[in-house]
């Protein structure tokens, strides 16, 4: 989860000993966190990946979940390493990759530490702007879920005619983390 039960409380000011909304503000976190993703077409969490990547002649190669901890293996038909990881997910070789469809073949470790599971030797890594999304967008499902507008005299409700996005503030604060690769 992109964001803490904890955290959650603390912004809505709920006191942590109150546990009456709990499962609730869980699943919205949940939710939450499953359109961020969804939105920015990649995963936060810190663990480890395999990507089947289209090979081509450019000498960079994009991995979705970084940043990247550590490259285990890049191979084609064959083991590729002479390559060099150069920041931001970015693989970089010099002579290009070898040209196909969804033909190389990339294991690594990326992500971030999510806040839950931070400790004292690993402390949490995401960045604060996509916590803060979380935390805005569960606040927004929490209020209004898919409304657009309300009227109280004589009830009228009218819904969000585009449901794939994020509301603006959120997307705006989730911007910088959207996959480049698409």
């Amino acid at each position: 989860m992109l964001a803490s039960l904890d955290r959650m409380k603390r912004v809505m000011q709920i006191p942590v000993e109150d546990t009456s909304m709990d499962e609730t503000l869980l699943l919205l976190i949940v939710a939450a966190t499953q359109a961020i993703e969804h939105h920015c077409k990649r995963t936060f969490r810190k663990q480890r990946y395999t990507e089947r990547i289209s090979g081509h002649s450019s000498p960079y190669l994009n991995l979705r979940n970084y940043p990247i901890h550590q490259v285990e293996e890049v191979r084609t038909d064959h083991l590729l390493g002479d390559y060099e990881e150069i920041g931001e997910g970015r693989l970089f070789r010099a002579k290009g990759w070898p040209v196909g469809e969804q033909n190389i073949f990339v294991s690594y470790v990326g992500g971030y530490v999510l806040p839950d599971e931070a400790t004292g030797a690993e402390p949490r890594t995401l960045p604060e702007s996509i916590e803060l999304a979380c935390l805005l967008y569960v606040q927004m499902l929490g209020r209004n879920p898919g409304a657009k507008s309300e009227r109280v005299g004589d009830i009228s409700v009218s819904y969000e005619e585009d449901t794939q996005s994020l509301p603006a503030p959120v997307a705006a604060l989730l911007t910088p983390y959207v996959g480049r690769w698409v």
